[in-house]
């Protein structure tokens, strides 16, 4: 079966960073929407959305929250920064929730600096049931494509492949948008997550 994924989002243009104790995540959110298959989806882009909040952690958050269950596997290296010299960063890049069955998954992509190192793009999964957030270990083959969809992408790039219009500051994309369609103009993640693996060297150049 055939899964479709139709992108509606809005950007801010502004960020403001700030390191707050906070319950969970605010701020005006990106809006995604997947086929009727899915009753709930949103995409947030921490790096142009958290106007309130940080997208970039350096200290352990509680862990109610996805994000805070993510600094729970850097603990060590948190509890290492003090109030003037900050060794260690989880810098936040973006989440995606989405109702798959009975479940709310949820992925961030994110990066850790280490004094000067910074790493390369991850992932973290989390799932939540009957309200209370834990880690996601296992995958599906749905999630993993939806995991590799994220890791590969960034807002601006997906949002681009849903577009209709083709923008010319972008053509490589432009041609690539047939390609991951499905007649009644849906993309379909099946057919997305392939053409970003097989033309990641001509995308990379979008996703800065």
């Amino acid at each position: 079966m055939k899964i479709k994924i139709i992108i509606i989002f809005f950007l801010l243009s502004h960020v403001v960073f700030s390191q707050l104790d906070y319950k969970k995540f605010i701020g005006e959110k990106s809006k995604i929407t997947f086929d009727k298959e899915y009753s709930y989806t949103n995409i947030y882009d921490y790096k142009i959305n958290a106007s309130k909040e940080d997208s970039i952690i350096i200290r352990k958050l509680r862990s109610s929250i996805p994000e805070g269950l993510l600094t729970d596997l850097y603990v060590k290296n948190l509890s290492n920064n003090k109030k003037d010299s900050i060794s260690f960063e989880i810098i936040m890049s973006s989440r995606l929730l989405i109702d798959i069955k009975n479940e709310r998954i949820c992925f961030i992509k994110y990066k850790t600096r280490l004094n000067n190192t910074v790493s390369k793009d991850l992932i973290f999964k989390a799932t939540e049931i009957a309200e209370n957030w834990k880690e996601l270990t296992d995958s599906s083959v749905e999630v993993k494509l939806l995991e590799q969809i994220v890791l590969s992408t960034n807002v601006n790039t997906l949002f681009l492949f849903y577009d209709t219009n083709d923008n010319p500051e972008y053509s490589e994309i432009n041609k690539l948008k047939p390609l991951v369609k499905d007649v009644n103009g849906a993309l379909n993640i099946e057919k997305l997550a392939e053409v970003i693996q097989q033309n990641k060297i001509v995308l990379s150049k979008y996703l800065e």
